[in-house]
């Protein structure tokens, strides 16, 4: 790979999948945005492999990951301006926390402009991005649990903001933290966590699939029924993705969404029914590829990976959403919408 930073073949573990290696040769850059890529692609298989390349979920408060135990925190912390006003952000597919960074500016996120103008502790979640949703979904709600229960001063509000794959994940874990036992007996009347969700910020979330991963999956079969030997191992090639992809399909984030389904499905196996937080507020934002947000174009391509009825919950008859507020930005790419000046004014308005 030729580059200080990057994974040598010689010394990668053997458990690692040859494609990952490729990958990360061709990518070259720097070594979390690469590693985070491959993760995407391949990270379910190097989760089961035990590999070194498989990224642990963590918290992290700008480029410091938090241990979550509460001396080691308090330790961490101990220079750092900290409240009881939490805002988690959550990247989306074969991102890192990065992704926030305004062009420009990388320092300047949409967490550290509410630091600013609405005193909240911003932090940011790492994940392996190839797992399926309602995994990462079960852990992010687990180490939420956690950090509750060892932040330095009592936590008052809980805030959470996803972009696309990210939003998803959140929904999860909203979804199993409601489920979970509560946090404990030292705090009134045994509460969970997501009590705490004052307000879930959703940014170009797929929330009835992706199109482009409806397409993949359709070019997959098509190529595996063609009997040529290379066109079906084309076919196989593609069925390789990750579990995480393949559940961007339909937008799953339980288990019960993938478990039973058939892996070729072009159709959701069960009604959309996840737990909701219809306590906490919901600021729903979609992109658009063109100026008029109408126009045909952006009705099928939305911001050219989401639809716009798919990123503000409109499935079929049922509204995900009903309460929210619902901004759409024209001429705004699915990407952009995670370190957009506009929306970052969206935000901070609504907030």
């Amino acid at each position: 790979m030729g580059s200080a930073d990057q994974p040598d073949a010689s010394s990668a573990p053997a458990s690692v999948p040859g494609a990952a290696l490729t990958f990360l040769r061709a990518i070259g850059g720097p070594r979390d945005a690469s590693v985070a890529i491959v993760n995407g692609l391949f990270g379910d298989t190097l989760e089961r492999r035990g590999s070194a390349l498989a990224t642990e979920m963590s918290i992290r408060h700008g480029s410091t990951e938090l241990p979550l135990d509460r001396r080691a925190l308090a330790e961490t912390l101990r220079d750092r301006p900290v409240n009881g006003r939490l805002c988690i952000l959550v990247h989306g597919l074969m991102s890192t926390e990065s992704i926030w960074g305004h062009p420009g500016d990388r320092d300047t996120t949409y967490g550290t402009r509410l630091t600013d103008d609405h005193a909240v502790t911003a932090l940011s979640l790492r994940y392996n991005t190839g797992r399926h949703i309602s995994t990462n979904g079960r852990d992010l709600a687990a180490i939420v649990n956690r950090l509750v229960r060892v932040w330095p001063v009592r936590v008052r509000e809980i805030n959470l903001i996803g972009h696309s794959m990210g939003g998803l994940v959140i929904r999860s874990a909203c979804h199993y933290g409601r489920r979970s036992r509560p946090l404990g007996r030292r705090l009134p009347f045994g509460r969970r966590w997501t009590s705490r969700v004052q307000r879930v910020v959703l940014i170009g979330v797929p929330n009835d699939g992706a199109g482009l991963e409806h397409l993949v999956n359709s070019a997959s079969a098509a190529l595996d029924a063609i009997p040529w030997a290379a066109t079906r191992l084309l076919g196989r090639g593609l069925d390789r993705r990750s579990d995480g992809i393949k559940d961007l399909r339909f937008g799953n984030i339980v288990d019960e969404d993938w478990a039973s389904a058939h892996p070729r499905a072009t159709e959701r196996s069960g009604p959309h029914r996840p737990t909701e937080l219809r306590r906490a507020r919901h600021l729903v934002i979609a992109g658009s590829i063109t100026e008029d947000t109408t126009h045909p174009i952006a009705r099928l391509l939305g911001d050219a990976l989401v639809t716009e009825a798919s990123a503000t919950g409109a499935i079929d008859d049922l509204e995900l959403f009903p309460d929210a507020t619902v901004r759409i930005f024209p001429k705004v790419t699915h990407n952009a919408l995670a370190h957009h000046p506009d929306v970052d004014d969206a935000i901070t308005s609504w907030w």
